[in-house]
């Protein structure tokens, strides 16, 4: 860009240039795109939240696996007893008190359990669709920190651009005055702007209430103060379109988004669950292994010991459940079903949003040079229309009109710059392959310059 004059001139000249060139703070004082990315990564909550549902994924496979590992328990009892037993010619044993004990150490290997099996497979399933679905939170974060980073700076650059509206207003006032005072000047021209500087200096209070807004937005995000943001450089060389067609970037939504593999993800354990709920019309069959020891366990082993151990197959043949194996096989089928339209629904949002951010990247490149082109346009304008209204030829209001159009026209410059970052950054996320160095190469861009 070439709009680095910021001295001498009109009052419009000033306020024109302040809004991109306006007076640098010292650097330690600033917070960069980066800083503010890693402070969320360490505080944001919902990054949290995302961290601590990450953590809870990653037990599924552990759950799962478990199903078809081999079981061990172990049982210890220990007793005192009392006990009196008469024998069928009516003798009495009085045995009084006496001490029993068992013991007993047991392994439960499944060998044909498909309900087992499948359950393992869903594990690895929700593990994996854990694993992407954080993958794509770290992603989003990326993109929600410069939207709260930007639409902090764009509040805070409103108030700098209202600020200098009103002392080119109060520019324009004094020399309406002086002009009334000597004669070739108006009233109605002092009340044009008297009353048009009231006006903006409502908007200011509305813009700082709003810059305040977005700036504690972005420090709930954070979790840190926020002092002043790095501002986008003024003469920055601006990034340059998408090579890529609007086609390759699609295909990379269903190859590389997190979110779309993850629903493929829950899809699988989906499939698994109807596996798993169809085997409860299945036999199961378990290898069984006990060893125990007993003392005195019954009033027949009184003052005996013994040790057995105990290798069988268990077998379980499921007859009659109500119909609820049936109900279960449904709700899971209607259940895989929801899966699918979930990941059709959501591919088909992804594309729509896809290609509007795409088409807003590539455009903002020509909106920006036509912003600029505009912007030098309105500054001359401004500064001819003064002349103008000195000679008189050009009235108050024409001053008045073209130092809000130059103001509209800043406003839409850097609005646009915003907005392509943000697409390009977009862009990426949803083909699901952002990472850190595409956020510090936007980073660059911001930066204040004396």
């Amino acid at each position: 860009m070439q709009l680095r004059r910021c001295a001498g001139g009109w009052a419009g000249v000033a306020m024109s240039m302040l809004f991109l060139c306006g007076p640098a703070s010292a650097a330690d004082d600033r917070m960069g795109l980066m800083q503010a990315y890693e402070a969320a990564l360490a505080n944001d909550p919902k990054f949290q939240w995302a961290r601590a549902a990450r953590q809870e994924g990653l037990e599924y496979q552990a759950l799962g696996r478990a199903r078809v590992l081999p079981t061990v328990s172990a049982v210890a009892s220990s007793n005192r007893n009392r006990a009196e037993v008469t024998d069928s010619n009516g003798r009495v044993d009085n045995r009084g008190g006496y001490a029993s004990s068992t013991s007993s150490l047991q392994l439960r290997q499944p060998l044909y359990d498909p309900g087992a099996w499948a359950a393992r497979d869903q594990g690895i399933a929700r593990t994996a669709a854990s694993e992407a679905l954080f993958a794509s939170r770290e992603q989003e974060l990326m993109v929600r920190v410069f939207d709260a980073y930007s639409r902090a700076l764009l509040a805070a650059e409103e108030v700098r651009l209202v600020q200098a509206q009103l002392r080119a207003l109060d520019e324009q006032l004094r020399s309406n005055e002086q002009r009334l005072a000597g004669g070739e000047g108006t009233r109605t021209d002092v009340l044009e702007t008297a009353s048009k500087r009231s006006l903006m200096q409502a908007h200011l209070v509305v813009a700082q209430d709003h810059a305040q807004s977005e700036l504690n937005a972005l420090q709930a995000m954070i979790g840190v103060p926020v002092g002043t943001l790095e501002r986008l450089k003024a003469d920055g060389a601006g990034v340059p379109p998408l090579a890529d067609s609007l086609d390759e970037w699609r295909a990379r939504v269903l190859t590389f988004n997190s979110e779309v593999e993850s629903l493929k993800q829950a899809i699988a354990a989906a499939r698994q669950e109807v596996v798993r709920v169809e085997s409860g019309h299945l036999p199961r069959l378990e290898l069984l292994m006990s060893v125990g020891d007993s003392q005195s366990d019954t009033t027949s082993t009184y003052q005996q010991s013994s040790r057995t151990g105990t290798v069988g197959l268990q077998l379980n043949v499921p007859l009659y459940a109500g119909g609820a194996v049936s109900a279960a096989v449904r709700q899971a089928l209607a259940q895989l079903s929801k899966a699918e339209a979930d990941l059709a629904s959501r591919v088909a949002e992804l594309q729509v949003d896809l290609q509007r951010q795409y088409r807003v990247q590539r455009s903002s490149v020509q909106r920006i040079e036509a912003l600029v082109a505009a912007v030098v346009t309105s500054h001359t304008l401004v500064d001819a229309t003064r002349r103008s209204f000195v000679g008189g030829e050009r009235t108050n209001v024409d001053v008045l009109d073209s130092q809000e159009r130059l103001a509209q026209s800043i406003r839409d410059l850097i609005e646009a710059r915003y907005q392509q970052l943000f697409a390009g950054l977009r862009v990426r996320q949803l083909a699901g392959v952002l990472q850190e160095p595409d956020l510090r190469a936007v980073a660059a861009q911001f930066g204040d310059r004396p």
